[in-house]
């Protein structure tokens, strides 16, 4: 982060103060007492479950060089004072971000955002300067926090955006006003907080209002409601996809079980080996193939370079322990997700397949209709045996009679399937975070490491 003075803040936020130290300059900014830079400013953040006043003296003893609150404190600190600690915080990263030239991606949609961003950045990364969120801080506090990543030396930004509500991408776009767009899918995501999914792709479409004039969108042309998405401004819209209408299209091929390739139209004699299980990540692999070649890297070079990106944990990635596979699914799960990695793992060679499924969340009134859905996929996948945990997934292992198991609490789960497993094993763990699956993957991980 490069230095902010104490009167931009103060400038930014609208904020008041008693001080009249205006030539403080602060060298970062923090929300967590226990992690604080030297001569930061610490924000004070309030929500439904915290309060960070509560730790403001802990801030204080820590050397926090100057506090943001929402009311005065009786502490020996230079203090900026505001009405709302969190859009404050948005405010300062919003006028932070403008101080730099670097060119802004926003990425957003309902599945493969952060492989997208991930990947992205891995290419872009190898030419140019690039700054991006850490993990999946993507929402009205990780956003900003991220933005002040960017510095002198950063060229290109790419930043993840997330939703589960109305207004949420509208006040978070205005925060980045990016300068390109990709909305990933439109799919079923936190579908119980809408009517429906032509009313959650108005919702992701709300990022557009705030695209630089001469700005450009990406979006997944084989998805649904994309007209929802053309109908927004007069800047540029690039569909991206497989199917035969995307304007950047591409195509899978030699499907194996730890690859496939992938080639693009209007590119001859290229060819893009992906090193994924999960036929799906050939989007994410066409956004940021898209977004490399519009920064002008060389055509040639990206297959080469996109064959060493590995994926993270929980999103896909094979642990191989004793002879045991287990595909790592396990940190989120929607309709849409779920029913493209069960559909590819059920294509995998293995003495026996087993799947682990949580509960898919916040589908609201729709959940029942949607864990059916998938009780009927997995039905007809044929796998050997279905565990499943989280109220409504008991439909899934229920569909499949003699084969299936659910658990009331992942430490049961957790004892069955360790007991459970043995070589030759090729395991699916997928779910919503609410299931916590992925302590699940580290001790079955941990415990086929000892036999």
């Amino acid at each position: 982060m490069e230095p902010i003075k104490f009167e931009e803040v103060l400038r930014w936020t609208g904020g008041t103060s008693r001080e009249n130290e205006r030539e403080i300059v602060f060298s970062g900014i923090s929300t967590d007492s226990r992690c604080l830079c030297k001569d930061c400013l610490f924000v004070a953040l309030r929500g439904k479950n915290f309060d960070g006043h509560n730790f403001v003296l802990d801030a204080v003893k820590s050397g926090a060089l100057g506090i943001l609150t929402e009311r005065q404190l009786p502490y020996n600190v230079p203090q900026i004072i505001v009405d709302d600690s969190i859009r404050a915080l948005g405010d300062i990263a919003r006028n932070y971000k403008r101080k730099f030239n670097c060119t802004v991606i926003g990425i957003t949609g309902s599945d493969g955002k952060t492989t997208t961003k991930e990947m992205s950045a891995f290419l872009l990364g190898s030419v140019f300067n690039v700054c991006c969120n850490q993990g999946n801080f993507n929402n009205e506090i990780g956003l900003p926090l991220s933005m002040f990543n960017i510095s002198k030396k950063t060229e290109i930004g790419i930043f993840e955006l997330g939703m589960n509500g109305k207004n949420q991408l509208r006040y978070l776009g205005d925060i980045l006003r990016p300068d390109i767009v990709v909305i990933t899918s439109i799919g079923y995501a936190h579908l119980g907080f809408f009517k429906n999914r032509r009313d959650l792709a108005e919702a992701k479409a709300e990022i557009l209002e705030n695209i630089s004039i001469d700005g450009i969108t990406l979006f997944n042309e084989d998805t649904d409601f994309y007209d929802v998405l053309r109908e927004k401004g007069a800047h540029t819209l690039k569909g991206i996809g497989l199917g035969p209408s995307s304007d950047f299209r591409g195509f899978v091929k030699n499907y194996n079980e730890d690859y496939f390739d992938l080639e693009i139209s209007l590119w001859k004699n290229i060819i893009f080996r992906i090193n994924s299980w999960n036929g799906a990540i050939a989007y994410p692999a066409l956004f940021s193939i898209f977004l490399a070649d519009y920064f002008g890297i060389p055509k040639n070079r990206l297959p080469a370079m996109l064959h060493n990106f590995v994926l993270i944990g929980g999103r896909g990635k094979i642990r191989i322990s004793n002879d045991i596979k287990i595909f790592d699914e396990s940190y989120n799960a929607n309709p849409g997700s779920m029913k493209t990695a069960i559909e590819y793992f059920a294509l995998q060679k293995a003495k026996r397949k087993i799947v682990i499924i949580g509960a898919m969340a916040e589908l609201g009134k729709w959940s029942k209709f949607y864990h059916k859905k998938i009780a009927d996929i997995v039905r007809k996948s044929c796998f050997d045996f279905v565990f499943t945990i989280g109220d409504d997934a008991r439909i899934i292992s229920d569909s499949v009679e003699n084969k299936g198991m659910h658990f009331d609490n992942l430490e049961d789960m957790i004892k069955h399937v360790c007991s459970f497993v043995k070589p030759g094993d090729s395991i699916l763990v997928k779910g919503s975070r609410i299931n916590q699956l992925d302590v699940l993957v580290q001790k079955l991980t941990m415990k086929t490491e000892k036999k």
